[in-house]
């Protein structure tokens, strides 16, 4: 995959990340008392982090993915039905560090 789709597909995830975390109201299924919606934060930064991995250097790739984590997060403040949770930031910072570890070891292999 050239190096353009790469920037291409990652310019079009982070468009959906804001979409999604900017949808007023959006409601997500309770599994049994635990939050579904940090396993859908950990997920949706998880693939991030794999449309930024082979981009961006270590230190860019951290920068870049929680600056969005933050900024997604921040937003909802200021949307009807949405609310601002730090634990989506770690779960979405969570998601970042497991992808960029789990990528580097395949690639060590």
């Amino acid at each position: 995959m050239t190096k353009s789709v790469q920037r291409l597909l990652l310019i079009l995830w982070i468009g959906i990340i804001f979409v999604l975390t900017g949808y007023p109201s959006l409601s997500v299924p309770e599994i049994d008392e635990f939050p579904a919606d940090k396993i859908y934060h950990f997920v949706v930064f998880f693939i991030l982090g794999l449309c930024e991995i082979r981009l961006l250097s270590r230190r860019d790739y951290f920068l870049l993915g929680c600056a969005i984590a933050l900024i997604a997060e921040f937003q909802q403040i200021f949307i009807p039905g949405r609310d601002f949770e730090l634990l989506d930031i770690i779960a979405g910072i969570g998601g970042l560090v497991v992808s960029y570890f789990t990528f580097r070891k395949l690639r060590s292999k």
